[in-house]
């Protein structure tokens, strides 16, 4: 970490796990939080966000600075730490001890106590200090970290294309292994906790029983690790490598965006990495990734294995 060394206030000021649960907010806090998210999501419409968020916090507002930290917990997820009175700066910290997927909902929830929390007290030198999990504040964060990153519309319409695939009408219900399959398949897609994802269906009154899924939730995430169809997506979702801020990765993602924009070829591509003794192991694996996201997708078949291992798991 560069710009900030002051290890006790990490140890001092922080937000701990975040607490998923927020059926406890005012009708009107969520009707806030799901206009907000719209305002702030007009560019992405229903599009999964996930890691993107890093990029897309940063293009918001260039006041808004990044630090990965090392620290000693693993408790802790991240924090908005403002440094002084008048100076228009905020950093968004994130533990590099906590999973990629873990980091990715942090800065979401964090984002939401800078656009809300700093005009209040960017005159007074302050630490966003949310580890009490019951405040209202830190709920409202929560949720909107949650509908940011998979918004209510978007979850619909992944129900309905569900549904679909497995040839289930509106009018049947579905199971609760259904809904582990389709908290399974919300992950991997949104990059966002298994957990978040089972709140949602909660929130948005899919599931009513959300203990049972909590209950389960470790077997759950279990399947989620074992399902080889989703290893290297959540290999690298549950690793706490982030190169969203590494300087030396920023070349290959000019690389790839170059490639994918057609300003160049992949010949062309693949001579400058030589030429620049880049990793050509990293410039393969980008050409792998857009193979993979311009092959159709079958979703039956990924909901056949995911249902399937829960078969044999039950």
């Amino acid at each position: 970490m560069s710009s900030i060394d002051n290890q006790k206030i990490f140890e001092q000021y922080y937000q701990a796990e975040y607490d998923f649960n927020t059926t406890a907010l005012k009708e009107e806090d969520i009707d806030g939080i799901k206009e907000l998210v719209k305002e702030k999501r007009v560019n992405y419409a229903l599009a999964p966000i996930g890691e993107k968020i890093f990029e897309w916090i940063a293009e918001q507002n260039a006041d808004i600075h990044f630090e990965l930290v090392d620290l000693d917990s693993d408790k802790i997820d991240g924090m908005l730490y403002i440094p002084r009175s008048g100076l228009d700066k905020a950093y968004i910290i994130l533990n590099t001890k906590k999973p990629l997927i873990n980091q990715i909902f942090a800065a979401a929830h964090e984002y939401y106590h800078y656009i809300k929390d700093y005009a209040q007290i960017k005159e007074t030198p302050y630490i966003c200090n949310f580890n009490a999990l019951e405040n209202v504040n830190e709920k409202r964060a929560s949720r909107f970290a949650a509908e940011f990153l998979l918004p209510e519309e978007a979850l619909r319409n992944e129900i309905k294309t569900f549904r679909k695939r497995i040839n289930r009408t509106e009018q049947s219900k579905l199971t609760f292994e259904d809904y582990a399959a389709i908290s399974i398949l919300l992950t991997v897609k949104y990059q966002m906790p298994l957990k978040a994802v089972m709140y949602r269906l909660y929130e948005e009154n899919y599931i009513n029983n959300i203990e049972e899924y909590i209950d389960n939730y470790n077997f759950i995430k279990d399947i989620l690790k074992e399902v080889k169809i989703f290893k290297r997506p959540v290999e690298h979702l549950y690793s706490n490598k982030n190169h969203h801020f590494d300087v030396n990765s920023l070349i290959y993602r000019q690389m790839k965006n170059a490639y994918t924009s057609g300003l160049v070829s992949r010949e062309e591509v693949m001579q400058d990495g030589e030429m620049l003794n880049l990793d050509m192991s990293m410039i393969f694996d980008f050409f792998d990734d857009i193979k993979e996201d311009d092959e159709e997708e079958d979703d039956t078949d990924l909901i056949d294995t995911i249902r399937e291992a829960w078969g044999n798991e039950k």
